[in-house]
């Protein structure tokens, strides 16, 4: 999990009460840092890890996330929920996986998952 903080510890304190909740750069340079401590180390969005341009890039290498949260607010249910304020009052992104690593594949959610671990 990527550790750096955007925010300073102090104010990080203060978002406590965010956690979870949905969140969104408040400017250009608040996005620049969060896109340098996560996007850009994550192995779901070649273009921006790479520096490649998005339009060399196949579909399963840009991440869909990013465009979402530019073209929605915090309030529209399209907004990517996986921005957020982490439990540490920063802001993280929960489908972050790093750049060595293989992506995960999708959970089928039409699926009854008939292995559940917490069966009660």
């Amino acid at each position: 999990m990527n550790t750096q903080a955007i925010y300073p510890d102090s104010f990080a304190k203060m978002l406590l009460e965010r956690v979870g909740q949905k969140y969104q750069p408040s400017n250009g340079t608040e996005g620049e840092c969060f896109f340098d401590n996560w996007c850009r180390q994550c192995a779901r969005d070649r273009s921006m890890r790479e520096g490649d341009n998005v339009d060399d890039c196949d579909d399963n290498e840009v991440c869909k996330i990013i465009a979402d949260t530019m073209a929605y607010s915090p309030e529209d249910p399209e907004y990517p929920p996986q921005w957020q304020y982490g439990k540490d009052g920063q802001p993280c992104c929960t489908a972050f996986v790093p750049a060595a690593q293989e992506i995960p594949a999708e959970r089928d959610t039409r699926t009854i998952d008939m292995f559940a671990r917490d069966l009660a």
